[in-house]
């Protein structure tokens, strides 16, 4: 009796991951059949903003002239939909298009992808400030800019760049001066049908151009069973962010499991004989975390520039996910497959003419898989002060199937960047097990890759 509840239960979990994790946004009733190109979406976002054409003219400052809200109440508020739309990421017939996306495998260069993601969560939440009329000739009071990648979980690990891929949807969540969307990457399978590829959920901030301080959004109302839906899980994923962050390791100390697991680890580096602390020896078949590091360094030119005159957000997702990759194929000696980018978060704008050091850290690895943190920070050639701009979390696995050789944390702030890695791969883990659960046909069960979540 008991085990056909627990078959019941499993069922039910089922459908609900179904009908929430698998988001499926409809194109609203009335929305235009011909899809504009990322190249259109992004001379529109240009003209809304009044970015300059040249360099040159980047350098002078230039406000809007429409005033900002001073209140919520001002503004009008605005439906999810309100905000969707979608576009085409054109790979079939456009060759030169086509060359941009390619990667050395002659599938799509995924680093490419998240620099689309990321211009076109900007542009969604615009669209939300906006209404429909006004997007075609309205000039934006404010700047909108990425504060960070809540989570991007890859589906699939075939995505072809000789067929077109479609960007779809929405602000979902709305706070005073942020807002979280909710976005579709999809591309057609053999059948001709619109196949998710991968679900993303960024995290944008207002800001008055003028002072840099915070402006206000157009507040949100749910209008709708679907609405609604979206609205609700949105809701959760803020909640989820915040307990996150009052749980970090910069805030509180390990738990009793984590405290438990370190000292583990500790005792098969060192012989309890001896009774010698400093003397430490690294077990068969694994990598000091000190060791398991990669670097490279960027001198920031204009041509990374974004609207507002800064280094594009897109640029260093790109950069910081392709030195991650590199670094887990050197480290497992086989391709690497993406399965979830999380918590990436812009802490201060990177200028143009920075020099950028990229570090990326192999800070955890359970089986076939790996976590890779990268931290971003700039330079000051002349005080030598550092300052961090940005951290990126990814997940990878051997394509192989393979273990990997075991991290091995030597100090206490390795031991803190291994329990971080190892709650965001738990994270992943979570997510990806959904994935599986969420197919018409999946049970949560290895698939025939030997994927094992």
């Amino acid at each position: 009796m008991a085990f056909s509840s627990r078959i019941l239960k499993f069922a039910s979990l089922r459908v609900i991951v179904r009908q929430i994790h698998n988001a499926t946004i409809s194109r609203p009733a009335g929305f235009p059949e011909s899809t504009r190109t990322i190249d259109e979406m992004r001379e529109n976002m240009r003209n809304l903003v009044g970015t300059p054409t040249t360099f040159k003219e980047s350098t002078r400052i230039q406000h809007a002239v429409t005033p900002l809200a001073e209140s919520q109440d001002e503004l009008p508020p605005r439906r999810l939909f309100d905000s969707y739309d979608e576009i085409i990421i054109p790979l079939k017939d456009n060759v030169t298009k086509r060359e941009e996306y390619y990667n050395a495998f002659h599938k799509v260069r995924f680093g490419r992808l998240l620099e689309d993601l990321d211009m076109f969560a900007v542009w969604l939440t615009y669209k939300h400030t906006l209404s429909t009329e006004d997007m075609a000739t309205a000039r934006s009071p404010m700047g909108i800019v990425t504060g960070m990648v809540d989570r991007i979980d890859v589906e699939t690990r075939d995505i072809s760049v000789e067929k077109d891929i479609m960007l779809r949807g929405l602000v979902t969540w709305v706070g005073q001066s942020s807002a979280e969307t909710l976005l579709l990457m999809e591309q057609p399978n053999d059948q001709g049908e619109w196949v998710k590829l991968l679900e993303a959920r960024f995290v944008l901030v207002a800001r008055d151009p003028k002072t840099s301080r915070k402006a206000l959004l157009n507040p949100l109302v749910p209008s709708g069973k679907e609405e609604e839906l979206l609205n609700t899980e949105a809701t959760g994923s803020y909640t989820r962010r915040r307990q996150w962050m009052e749980e970090s390791l910069f805030k509180m100390p390990p738990n009793a499991d984590e405290t438990k697991l370190i000292h583990d680890k500790f005792l098969q580096t060192v012989d309890p004989r001896e009774s010698v602390f400093s003397y430490r020896v690294k077990p068969a078949n694994s990598e000091w975390l000190s060791d398991a590091v990669l670097k490279n360094v960027h001198i920031c030119h204009p041509q990374s520039r974004n609207i507002y005159g800064k280094v594009f957000g897109g640029f260093l997702m790109r950069n910081a996910f392709e030195l991650a990759w590199v670094n887990a194929y050197m480290y497992c000696g086989s391709r690497p497959l993406t399965l979830t980018v999380d918590d990436i978060k812009f802490r201060r704008p990177v200028e143009i003419g920075s020099i950028l050091l990229m570090s990326a850290r192999l800070v955890y690895t359970e089986g076939p898989h790996m976590q890779i943190r990268v931290h971003a920070e700039v330079i000051d050639p002349q005080t030598r002060k550092r300052e961090t701009t940005n951290t990126f979390y990814f997940t990878f696995r051997d394509a192989t199937g393979k273990a990997v050789k075991i991290i091995m944390p030597k100090t206490y702030s390795d031991a803190m960047m291994y329990l971080t890695g190892r709650r965001h791969f738990a994270a992943s883990k979570h997510y990806q097990r959904l994935i599986e659960l969420a197919k018409p046909d999946g049970d949560g069960a290895p698939d025939k890759a030997g994927r094992e979540f």
